[in-house]
């Protein structure tokens, strides 16, 4: 579900805070994070208890993808009672393609967006964004192909695409590619195209090109339209999660309360006797939920997929910024731990119940 943003984005990014005055108005390197050698050692250490009086009652969040899987979680927290019992009264979503440039001027408290991006933004702006947790941990690298494709053969001197050239998704698809005995650009033509996965799906489903890459829910609905996912994986990358600023040093108890409520909402989720509740939900909230997408639930909303503890292995972490760093997403020499910070993710995972993860004093 990888939708990496070139570096470009990250100086634009950077234009947006200079003409805004963000430069360091966000806390910089005051701002807490997880190289920080004060960081909690042992679970004494970890505070399990949300003073309620400290919670912000109303939240605004910033969400890039329109799709259920990206909202579920506040919406099924909301709906059972999950943000009343820490304190907060509302959380409000709002759709943006690109939320970081909302979240570093302030007008939203939070946002779920891809890691890398956040944060390769973090390192570029010098502002207090802080990546806080992992929503999606599982990453499908999958060419769909439309009809009459069956074999690598099949794909000489056809058209195909990873989304736009430099991202993530293009790096990958060409990875899959090559391993399956093709060659990008050779055998195969790839174009750049820009939107999401699903519009991707439409085109391969339209003829507009014959290949591209693709989501796991994806699967029925290009079958039935007679094409196929022709290459598949599945690999373990800490890829999208919830990240937040000013909110840190604003008000910090705020920050793990949203973590030990949406999290305590995909615990109910990645249960798989929930499915019918949960997409009931979906709907009743105005989600477009074909059967199709429905199906794919059961991998979708699996707890190492959509994870169900919010953690990673820092490992993970470290392969996937360095890829990132050689796809030039993310600035030579990043130290993901500078940006990240882990002690309301802790605090929530305390409180719940839920193993430490990442373990403490392994970051």
């Amino acid at each position: 579900m990888h939708r990496s943003k070139q570096l470009l984005s990250v100086f634009s990014l950077t234009v947006l805070l200079a003409a805004c005055g963000g430069g360091g108005g966000g806390g910089g390197a005051a701002a807490p994070n997880a190289a920080n050698k004060s960081a909690p050692a042992s679970a004494e250490d970890i505070d399990a208890t949300i003073d309620t009086s400290k919670v912000k009652h109303t939240l605004v969040v910033g969400v890039d993808n329109p799709y259920y899987l990206f909202h579920e979680d506040i919406l099924v927290a909301q709906e059972k009672g999950y943000f009343k019992e820490v304190g907060i009264d509302n959380v409000e979503i709002k759709t943006i393609e690109d939320p970081l440039p909302a979240l570093i001027g302030g007008s939203l408290d939070m946002a779920l967006y891809d890691s890398d991006t956040t944060i390769a933004a973090a390192k570029k702006s010098n502002t207090g964004v802080r990546f806080l947790s992992v929503y999606l941990g599982g990453e499908a690298n999958i060419l769909g192909v439309g009809k009459g494709i069956n074999t690598a053969a099949d794909l000489k001197g056809k058209t195909i695409t990873g989304g736009q050239f430099n991202s993530r998704n293009d790096a990958i698809l060409r990875e899959l590619l090559v391993k399956n005995g093709v060659t990008p650009d050779t055998d195969v033509k790839i174009v750049s195209t820009g939107g999401q996965s699903n519009e991707r799906l439409q085109s391969v489903i339209a003829g507009v090109v014959d290949g591209a890459s693709l989501q796991l829910r994806h699967r029925e609905v290009l079958e039935k339209a007679g094409g196929k996912f022709l290459f598949e994986e599945t690999r373990r990358v800490p890829q999208n999660g919830w990240a937040a600023n000013k909110l840190l040093t604003e008000s910090p108890e705020t920050v793990t309360a949203f973590l030990t409520a949406t999290l305590k909402a995909r615990q109910f989720i990645t249960n798989q006797a929930n499915k019918d509740a949960v997409l009931a939900l979906m709907v009743q909230k105005g989600f477009d939920v074909p059967p199709e997408f429905a199906d794919a639930y059961s991998a979708e909303n699996a707890p190492d997929y959509h994870v169900a503890d919010g953690g990673f292995d820092p490992a993970d972490m470290d392969k996937f910024i360095q890829d990132q760093i050689g796809f030039k997403s993310v600035p030579e020499g990043t130290d993901w731990r500078a940006y990240t910070y882990l002690e309301p993710l802790w605090r929530a995972q305390k409180i719940l119940g839920l193993p430490f993860r990442p373990a403490l004093g392994n970051v």
